[in-house]
């Protein structure tokens, strides 16, 4: 494959793109739609807290189920049928009122429909060079900034009930672009069936455990100040309706930042300082945010911090492809390497919260020293502890020397 991206890889890449909307959108559809659901499933804060969760940990399933399947099956049939069943699901699940119908329904909908987020890195590996795959990766991560941008306008002018179907209607539309769109690139025709024993060697190299931390620690910080700002802000004296509009504002910057690492990815190209930066700005600005004296440079360090912060997940995630690189384990497993940063990263974020809800509650000091701390675990496992992926880095220009 030569180094011009084509125009299909584009579209493949916009297929992602989409996705991740779709599914960041899925997966906050019922705290934007808090009263409804409430009234729609009487449920209480503990009821909507728990429906709201179950969509995040059905990566810590979908990334060992789905990984394999793609190194094994392919991307086209795989995710042909595993969307289709999903989709099945969500229709119905626009139609139950029992709770916990409603639980079951959405989490195996949202786990089929998964297999698109452990498939982006094996599939964007097909269609790009090595030096451009993971700014391809990174920037279809960031559409998931689209889908937390718009819930809760659309669901505020939608309801619960017209939410939901949109939902299983835009699913539709993505499987109808996979059929006419969808398949491994001119990369995967010349692999052949893949070595025995890459399993093994996915879940025991230690780049892929460190680049899934990193991104649990991107992952976990944005969900941090996500949960926090509200109330946090709130307590240090700006009215309710400005800590909404920070939380909007926060959302937004987050969403123009991912695009604006993968900007940095394309030209820096040292992912690892990339890294460094997202990771280091996004704390910096967030501490000056909250530990400065309320007023404008608030709202300046907060959009700072979210701007540069938004990259760290791209930088991270999109560096699996990459691994390979460096020997760890053979070309052919990124399908299962990416499950396993699914399964990995799924698993502390979920457990991230929690553990930060009963250690510090509402000592909003204390949680906003932890975002910073995260950053600096992040900077510490996805920049320091592994080598330079990137296209200046020596494996990249070790493999383009082999290719010519």
């Amino acid at each position: 494959m030569n180094s011009k991206v084509s125009g299909h890889a584009l579209v493949i890449t916009g297929f992602f793109t989409l996705f991740m909307a779709i599914m960041t959108f899925n997966l906050l559809v019922f705290p934007a739609c808090a009263v409804d659901t409430m009234e729609a499933y009487g449920i209480g804060q503990a009821g909507l807290t728990t429906l709201a969760s179950v969509t995040s940990v059905v990566g810590l399933f979908g990334g060992i189920i789905f990984g394999p399947l793609l190194d094994r099956f392919g991307s086209r049939k795989t995710i042909m049928i595993a969307m289709l069943v999903g989709i099945v699901l969500f229709f119905v699940r626009a139609y139950v009122t029992s709770y916990a119908l409603v639980v079951v329904l959405t989490f195996f909908a949202s786990f089929f429909v998964g297999v698109c987020q452990v498939a982006a890195a094996k599939v964007l590996d097909t269609w790009f060079t090595k030096d451009k795959v993971s700014v391809a990766f990174a920037f279809q991560a960031g559409g998931a900034g689209f889908g937390s941008a718009t819930v809760f306008v659309v669901g505020a002018a939608l309801g619960l009930h017209k939410s939901l179907l949109l939902v299983a209607f835009a699913y539709i539309v993505l499987w109808v672009a996979w059929l006419i769109i969808g398949k491994d690139g001119p990369v995967a025709a010349s692999v052949e069936a893949p070595p025995k024993g890459g399993t093994a060697k996915v879940y025991k190299s230690s780049y892929v455990w460190l680049l899934s931390i990193a991104a649990s620690c991107a992952v976990g910080a944005t969900l941090l100040v996500n949960t926090y700002v509200i109330n946090a802000f709130v307590s240090k004296g700006l009215d309710p309706a400005g800590a909404a509009m920070m939380g909007t504002v926060i959302n937004l910057s987050l969403l123009v930042g991912g695009y604006f690492g993968t900007f940095l990815m394309g030209i820096i190209k040292r992912y690892n300082v990339v890294t460094v930066i997202c990771f280091a700005g996004g704390a910096l600005g967030y501490l000056l945010s909250w530990f400065t004296p309320l007023g404008i440079n608030t709202w300046v360090f907060m959009v700072l911090g979210g701007l540069i912060q938004g990259g760290a997940i791209g930088a991270c995630s999109g560096r699996i492809p990459l691994v390979p690189l460096t020997g760890q384990f053979p070309q052919e497993y990124i399908g299962t390497a990416a499950g396993a940063l699914e399964t990995i990263k799924s698993l502390l974020t979920f457990v991230f919260p929690i553990v930060i809800a009963n250690l510090f509650q509402t000592n909003y000091n204390a949680i906003f020293i932890t975002f910073a701390v995260v950053g600096v675990m992040g900077i510490i496992t996805g920049a320091l502890m592994v080598p330079e992926l990137g296209p200046k880095g020596k494996f990249q220009i070790e493999a383009a020397a082999r290719n010519q």
